[in-house]
């Protein structure tokens, strides 16, 4: 773990801000692949990426100061400190969703389209940046079990409690979500796939594996309780929970001669 900054030069910035820009560029990338078998023209798909990365970070950071509002309300600056970490998925996931439904109202595109291009790469820039959230410390872990081999003690100076073995949660989802993306990738390419099986296996699979993550995993400050329980859980149940209508309205549609998406030659 390394939460400090890294000094080049006049700038500095820390391993958060760096996996977090690699995550992006690596999504942005990963299009090349899933946006042809989608129907979607690359350059096309990137520009789509591009503003829902823009405006996906404008909303995960709402959120978490929104949620966390004790922590800004005496020194707002500190908002516009988005590299020291402080990104609320949901809120990400929220803000790239409208910023695609306005990037394709002008384009005779439809929207499952474009979600089942962007989401491989949605889940492969997720699993990057949370490398982030783990050299910087949050979104930390409950304290794990004694001789619970895969512990993580973090040290002094970053979000989570130092020098307590801790579930390495950051670790796990992202490893969760590089097998995620795996599954998306083959999915993108698998013949007569009807549209939005992609999208909605992301939504399901991201929610359910982030959905475990609050109930059974995480340890820090997410916000004050609703009915129990904090309101990135219930985000997660609802992202889950819309996966799951999208493959059903998928699969009820699926004999419909207009949804399969033929794969093209490669």
């Amino acid at each position: 773990m390394w939460p400090h900054d890294i000094e080049l030069g006049p700038l500095a910035v820390n391993l958060y801000g760096i996996f977090t820009a690699l995550g992006a560029a690596a999504g942005i990338w990963m299009l090349r692949f899933s946006a042809p078998p989608a129907g979607l023209d690359v350059k096309f798909a990137r520009d789509l990426a591009f503003w829902a990365v823009l405006w996906g970070l404008i909303g995960s950071r709402a959120a978490y100061v929104l949620f966390h509002w004790g922590s800004f309300s005496g020194h707002p600056w500190r908002i516009l400190d988005i590299w020291s970490g402080g990104l609320m998925f949901q809120g990400g996931l929220a803000g790239g969703f409208g910023a695609l439904v306005l990037a394709l109202r002008s384009r005779r595109t439809r929207l499952v389209s474009a979600g089942d291009a962007l989401a491989p790469a949605l889940s492969l820039g997720q699993a990057i940046g949370r490398a982030g959230c783990f050299f910087e410390g949050c979104c930390y872990g409950r304290a794990a079990p004694p001789g619970f081999p895969f512990a993580a003690v973090f040290p002094p100076g970053g979000g989570a409690p130092p020098s307590r073995e801790l579930y390495p949660v950051q670790a796990m989802e992202g490893m969760g979500l590089a097998v995620l993306t795996f599954v998306l990738f083959r999915l993108c390419w698998a013949r007569d796939r009807p549209r939005g099986l992609v999208l909605g296996a992301y939504l399901l699979g991201a929610g359910v594996l982030r959905l475990s993550m609050e109930l059974f995993f995480r340890g820090d400050f997410r916000g004050r309780p609703v009915m129990g329980f904090p309101p990135t859980t219930w985000a997660a149940a609802g992202t889950a929970l819309c996966g799951a209508a999208v493959l059903a309205m998928v699969l009820a549609r699926r004999k419909r001669p207009r949804d399969p998406v033929p794969v093209p030659n490669s």
